[in-house]
């Protein structure tokens, strides 16, 4: 009996020696974020049965610790249910069948918690619908296949959202916990990093892991949210740590060779934050839309073709004048731009390749959809794409471009028309401006420079929509998701007593009340040259439109948006601060726009 009880054991011993040394990095990680899980949601639990304030921001505090570990896991394979989990308190719309989900997650827990008088039956609701999504996830991450490569493009995206979506509060807007979270993110990194190498018998990469330390004692000492300096962070700790990142898994990298086919962004933060790498082709409508250099050619001489609309007076350049910036300098557009009953200011095509949808209201989504809306508004050009195709058929040297662009076709067709201009867009991504010059380390910024980035990126709240690095309103590393604001436009300048300019944006296309007022977020890449300001023309300088802000938007100048997504809070920006930013967005101007 003695014998079998011994037997039994060394078995059992064994087969547990066996399991260990065989494991691998997808068994170890499918046990270890079930896990974790398991902990954030017991932390959760706490917060749900605490009615102490202060205890309940201590549980709060500690459970966004507990995701902020396994955050790179969560959006890397659920993202469209990340968004549940951590996105923004603001309703998330679905245009395509008019529903309208009510926000949940951490940030709608953060605003419940942080409440004067905390509604304690709401915040128990939204406590476990989240714990619901946890669940989901911990149930569903068992069964995802885990590859070397997702693993090392997940970290390097996580380095990617401390830089521009955790350190500038767009995930902790009213705790202002981002920098304390920032440690906990680079804390997660550095733990699965190491389990990595321990699970493929890699020897640690001290640099790496250096780089890590420095990163986290960084944080440690410079807390403050409103102080912390954003623009020396990035530049000196995270971009360092995303090339020492990928040094480290280069065979891995070179073994997967269709890992970043087709995305918008791959790479790493330093490459990001310089303009590299990003692909302006990720949102053509097909494959054969690709650009090549003989179709951005033929598109820059048809975007300059006058005689492409009904009047021949009219080209996509009359609006989007090279010289300006690819806008107009007018208050809104000669003609009734877009079709609609409103005029509106012409926007900067430039970066618009980094747009999943176009038009101030979002209702094209490709560029090649856009360029024929226009093509056919009587406002506009006014030729069907039968006319302006005999238009073009009758210039030979347009026809032997067309040849040379589009060589495999046996004929010109109105789609190569708009492929061939929605080509020449795309390549509209100079990045040659001064802040691009300094995150390449060839160029310096003055302090108000300085200051005016992490204003911009902090206290301010500007890059909680205007996304760093492109700076428009496609949410990275992802970049699959244009957003919209209802920021309260005035009609006409005025401080107080405001009256909404008329213009109801996405609703006229979408009749959902969240969506009235609602406009892209555009790029304030080149916002130097591009006055003036807003949908409407209505500020001419930055000064004003500054000033819009630090008041709260409309509902800050007397308005009364229900559905403002804008905080409405003042900003308290002093004179000095303001022109601190005004002298960071001028850094913003490219030096040579690829025209």
């Amino acid at each position: 009996m003695n014998r079998t009880i011994l037997l039994l054991f060394i078995l059992a011993f064994s087969f547990s020696c066996v399991d260990k040394r065989h494991q691998t990095l997808e068994s170890k990680l499918h046990t270890d974020i079930s896990e974790k899980i398991d902990t954030l949601i017991g932390t959760l639990g706490n917060l749900e049965k605490t009615k102490d304030e202060e205890a309940l921001i201590q549980h709060f505090k500690r459970s966004r610790e507990e995701y902020k570990k396994i955050e790179p896991f969560v959006e890397y394979y659920f993202q469209g249910l990340a968004r549940r989990i951590n996105g923004p308190a603001l309703p998330e719309i679905k245009t395509d069948d008019n529903v309208v989900n009510e926000a949940v997650g951490f940030q709608v827990i953060e605003e419940i918690v942080f409440s004067e008088g905390v509604d304690l039956v709401e915040l128990k609701t939204q406590v476990r619908i989240l714990e619901t999504d946890l669940k989901f996830v911990q149930q569903n991450f068992k069964d995802l296949p885990i590859q070397n490569h997702h693993f090392y493009e997940l970290i390097q995206h996580q380095i990617i959202r401390i830089a521009v979506l955790g350190i500038t509060g767009f995930d902790s807007p009213v705790a202002l916990s981002s920098i304390a979270e920032a440690k906990h993110s680079i804390e997660g990194i550095e733990e699965y990093y190491r389990k990595y190498c321990e699970i493929n018998n890699e020897k640690v990469n001290a640099g790496f892991t250096e780089s890590l330390e420095k990163t986290k004692q960084y944080l440690s000492n410079n807390n403050d949210f409103n102080s912390f300096n954003r623009l020396h962070f990035i530049k000196n700790h995270l971009m360092p740590l995303s090339i020492s990142l990928e040094k480290n898994f280069r065979i891995v990298i070179e073994k997967s060779p269709s890992l970043f086919e087709g995305k918008v962004f791959y790479g790493h933060l330093a490459d990001l934050m310089q303009g590299k790498n990003l692909n302006p082709d990720a949102f053509s409508p097909f494959a054969e839309s690709k650009s090549t250099e003989e179709k951005v050619a033929l598109g820059k001489v048809l975007f300059n073709d006058a005689s492409l609309s009904r009047s021949n007076s009219l080209s996509c350049a009359t609006c989007h004048n090279a010289e300006k910036s690819f806008t107009d300098g007018k208050k809104a557009s000669v003609s009734n731009i877009h079709g609609n009953a409103f005029k509106r200011n012409s926007p900067t095509l430039l970066y618009s390749a980094f747009q999943k949808a176009f038009f101030y209201d979002l209702r094209s989504q490709d560029l090649e959809n856009q360029i024929e809306s226009v093509m056919k508004s009587p406002d506009e050009f006014d030729l069907s794409p039968k006319e302006i195709l005999e238009k073009v058929s009758k210039n030979k040297e347009t026809t032997l471009m067309f040849s040379k662009a589009f060589p495999d076709k046996k004929e010109i067709t109105p789609y190569e028309i708009r492929n061939a201009i929605a080509s020449y867009v795309r390549s509209l991504m100079p990045f040659s401006a001064k802040v691009d010059h300094y995150f390449a380390g060839k160029a310096i910024l003055t302090e108000s420079e300085t200051i005016g980035f992490n204003l911009f990126s902090g206290k301010a709240k500007c890059a909680t929509c205007h996304f760093i690095p492109v700076y428009n309103g496609t949410v990275p590393p992802w970049y699959n998701n244009t957003e919209s604001e209802v920021i309260g436009v005035p009609k006409n300048i005025a401080w107080k007593n405001a009256v909404i300019d008329s213009d109801e944006g996405r609703y006229k296309f979408n009749q959902i009340e969240q969506l009235k007022f609602s406009f892209k977020t555009p790029t304030v890449r080149n916002i130097e040259k591009t006055a003036p300001y807003m949908h409407n023309g209505v500020y001419n300088t930055l000064e004003d439109v500054i000033k819009f802000y630090e008041l709260g938007g409309g509902n800050g100048i007397g308005l009364n948006l229900r559905y403002q997504t804008l905080p409405f809070d003042n900003l308290q920006l002093t004179e000095s601060e303001k022109q601190d930013i005004i002298n960071f967005l001028k850094t913003l101007t490219d030096s040579s726009e690829n025209n």
